[in-house]
C-alpha cells in the first residue's frame, strides 16, 4: 500500500518543481521557503460501486497525473469512502479496497484528515463494540497507513499540519470540534515552530466559511455537524504564527474566505454533488492545485470533466 507514507530523505533534497503560479496568491512577509514545489488538496471522493465513483475517481487522478505542475504529494481532505460509519463490515471492505486500489494509482505520498464518512461502525444496522480496535477511526487508521489522528510534516521550508476535526460516539453520533488532547498537542507544536514558518492546515470539517449565508440565509448559522464548533479557539491560537492557508471540505463548495491573513480554502469536491452533479448547480467535479515559488502560495481549482448526466445516460443505454 503506497498511500501514506513520510518523504524520504532523497526527496527533501530533491523534490519540488519551479512552476509559475496562477491563481490568488497567499503572501506572507516573513515567509522563506527554501524550495520551490507543488502539491494538490483534494477532498471528498466518496468512493462507491455506485453511479460511476470508482471511474470518477480514477479520472481525477488521471488529471493529477497529467498535470503540468508535478504535485510532490497530496493532502486527502477526508471522506474518501461512501461509507464506513453507518455499514456493515462487507460494505466498508468493499469501499475500502476501492479506495486502496485506486489510490495507489496516484503515485505520491497522501496524508490525510478523517472525514464522517471514514469512520467505522458508529452506529446503523451493524455497530462495533467502542472497545474493538477498528471501531471509529481505528479502520479509517489501518486503511490508510495514518500513525495517528493528527499529524505534521515538513516539505520545502513549509510545515503542514493534518487535523482531526470530527468527534465521534457510539450510537452514530459525530460532531465537528478539535479535541483538547489535540490542541494541547497543536499548541505545543506552534510554540516549537515559531512566528516564521509558513503553516499549512488540513482539515475535513471547516473552521470558516460562508456556506450557511448562500444555502441557508444571510442571518443563517451552521450547526455542529457543519462547522467545527470550537473553530474560534483554532483561529486564535494561530493567529500570532505564519498560518498561510486552512484546507477545508464537507461542504463540497468552491470557496475562500480570509482572516488575519490566513485564507480558509474549501476545496469543493472530487464527487461534486455525491456523483450526482455540480454540488448546488455550480460547483463542479474537482481539486485544488497549490505551487509555492519564491514564497508564494498559489492555488487554483481544477475541474476535471466529469459528466454524471452523461454516465447515468451511458449506463442506461448500455
Amino acid at each position: 500500500m503506497k498511500t501514506h507514507y513520510p518523504l524520504t530523505r532523497r526527496d527533501l533534497i530533491t523534490g519540488g518543481i519551479t512552476l509559475a503560479a496562477s491563481g490568488s496568491l497567499l503572501t506572507h512577509a516573513d515567509a522563506a521557503p527554501t524550495k520551490d514545489f507543488s502539491f494538490v488538496h483534494l477532498t471528498d471522493t466518496h468512493i462507491q460501486p455506485e453511479l460511476g465513483a470508482t471511474e470518477g475517481v480514477r479520472k481525477a487522478f488521471a488529471a493529477i497525473r497529467s498535470l503540468k505542475e508535478k504535485p510532490t504529494f497530496a493532502l486527502v481532505g477526508g471522506d474518501i469512502v461512501m461509507d464506513a460509519a453507518m455499514v456493515d463490515r462487507k460494505r466498508t471492505d468493499a469501499v475500502y479496497d476501492l479506495w486502496q486500489s485506486t489510490a495507489d494509482e496516484l503515485g505520491v505520498p497522501l496524508y490525510y484528515s478523517v472525514g464522517n464518512h471514514d469512520v467505522y461502525a458508529i452506529g446503523g444496522s451493524a455497530p462495533v463494540a467502542k472497545d474493538n480496535p477498528e471501531w471509529g477511526k481505528g479502520m479509517w487508521q489501518k486503511r490508510t497507513g495514518a500513525k495517528n489522528r493528527y499529524d505534521t510534516f515538513d516539505f520545502g521550508g513549509y510545515r503542514f499540519v493534518t487535523l482531526d476535526s470530527v468527534q465521534i460516539a457510539e450510537g452514530g453520533k459525530w460532531w465537528g470540534e478539535f479535541d483538547a488532547e489535540q490542541l494541547m498537542w497543536l499548541d505545543n507544536l506552534l510554540r516549537k515552530t515559531g512566528n516564521t514558518m509558513p503553516l499549512v492546515f488540513l482539515t475535513h470539517i471547516p473552521v470558516m466559511t460562508l456556506f450557511g449565508q448562500y444555502t441557508g440565509g444571510t442571518t443563517q448559522a451552521l450547526g455542529e455537524g457543519m462547522i467545527v464548533k470550537n473553530g474560534r479557539e483554532f483561529v486564535e491560537m494561530i493567529a500570532p504564527y505564519n498560518a498561510q492557508a486552512v484546507l477545508q471540505g464537507h461542504t463540497h463548495v468552491v470557496e475562500v474566505c480570509e482572516y488575519l491573513g490566513t485564507r480558509y480554502i474549501t476545496g469543493g469536491a472530487v464527487c461534486g454533488d455525491w456523483w450526482k452533479g455540480k454540488r448546488l448547480g455550480v460547483h463542479p467535479e474537482g481539486f485544488n492545485v497549490f505551487s509555492v515559488k519564491g514564497g508564494k502560495l498559489a492555488h487554483r481549482y481544477v475541474p476535471y470533466g466529469w459528466d454524471a448526466a452523461k454516465y447515468a445516460a451511458k449506463k442506461q443505454d448500455g
